[in-house]
């Protein structure tokens, strides 16, 4: 099969072995993939796949079964989109069958590719991590991105107020069309945050220069939830204020986590939110696709940091 592999900071569509489909797993033959961050760091060499992972680019694709392993009651020919630790920019990949959702009723295999990683991520923060309620005040730094548009739809569906920061006033619209109540443009100065706050939860892909402002912008009780260091990894914080506030701070990677944990999540994803894709309350933000003779201009532009939404990578588009 022909699968993307980071070679020497870009990426060529390479032959590589098709892997074998075993017990309770099932073979995806891949119509496209999401694009993520976290494939930019792998491009680079800076973020390797955990032990046993394919080394091939790709959290998350969508697709058609075409093999299923002893132990799955999926079927061959099923319309499903996948959660992956690596993998999913190819022709075909092989997952754990607990790692699969079906399609939302009335989405595309191409809208599909752009779901698993990004609800996952905004979900296991939000609501298992940090224990979101309904009516509590919400912040999303970089608010427009893939994890971001979905934590927004995800807090006005469950009730929450949620307010972001963003790169630009265009995103910032873009936020408040998907329901975030307001925010601030980062060039703007981010201190503009405090006439919102406090805030109970804070989900920042950012750390760094933010962390100082997130601690005085958190309330009693407050959670602040880090999955990301796009912003560094050094911070200079008053742990006065983690006390006195009796602050959570929860460091939180999803890629490297077990296959019961995923299969967990996945689950309460089934029950919880997949529902509202169908009844229209969610909806995926694909902001642009490319070809994946065009990856190298999908992860430019990723790269930009000016997407509202997410990039899809089309890999089979006879699927689609």
């Amino acid at each position: 099969m022909k699968a993307l592999q980071g070679v020497d900071g870009h990426v060529e569509w390479l032959d590589e072995a098709s892997p074998t489909c075993d017990v309770g797993q099932v073979r995806i033959r891949v119509a496209a993939a999401g694009l993520n961050r976290a494939d930019l760091l792998q491009r680079a060499g800076l973020y390797p796949p955990p032990p046993g992972a394919s080394p091939v680019l790709g959290l998350e694709c969508s697709g058609v079964i075409s093999e299923v392993g002893a132990g799955s009651s999926w079927q061959v020919g099923d319309r499903v989109c996948a959660l992956l630790a690596g993998g999913g920019m190819a022709e075909e990949v092989v997952v754990d069958a607990r790692h699969v959702l079906p399609v939302p009723e009335g989405l595309s295999l191409i809208e599909a590719a752009a779901l698993p990683e990004v609800y996952s991520t905004a979900w296991l923060n939000l609501f298992q991590l940090a224990g979101l309620k309904p009516g509590e005040k919400v912040l999303l730094h970089a608010g427009a991105s893939g994890v971001g548009s979905a934590a927004i739809q995800l807090c006005k569906a469950f009730g929450s107020p949620c307010w972001v920061s963003v790169g630009s006033a265009e995103r910032l619209a873009y936020c408040e069309e998907l329901g975030a109540q307001g925010g601030v443009v980062r060039t703007d100065g981010i201190e503009a945050l405090r006439d919102f706050g406090p805030f109970d939860v804070i989900l920042d892909p950012v750390g760094g220069d933010y962390a100082a402002l997130d601690l005085k912008l958190l309330a009693l009780d407050g959670r602040w939830v880090l999955i990301g260091l796009m912003g560094g990894r050094e911070a200079k914080l008053d742990l006065a204020q983690v006390l006195g506030k009796r602050i959570q701070l929860l460091g939180s990677t999803l890629r490297s986590r077990s296959d019961q944990f995923k299969a967990d999540l996945l689950s309460d994803l089934s029950q919880h939110v997949w529902p509202l894709f169908v009844e229209g309350r969610l909806s995926p933000q694909l902001a642009k696709t490319f070809a994946i003779k065009d990856a190298e201009l999908a992860f430019a532009e990723l790269a930009t940091n000016q997407i509202s939404g997410k990039l899809v990578l089309v890999i089979d588009e006879s699927l689609s």
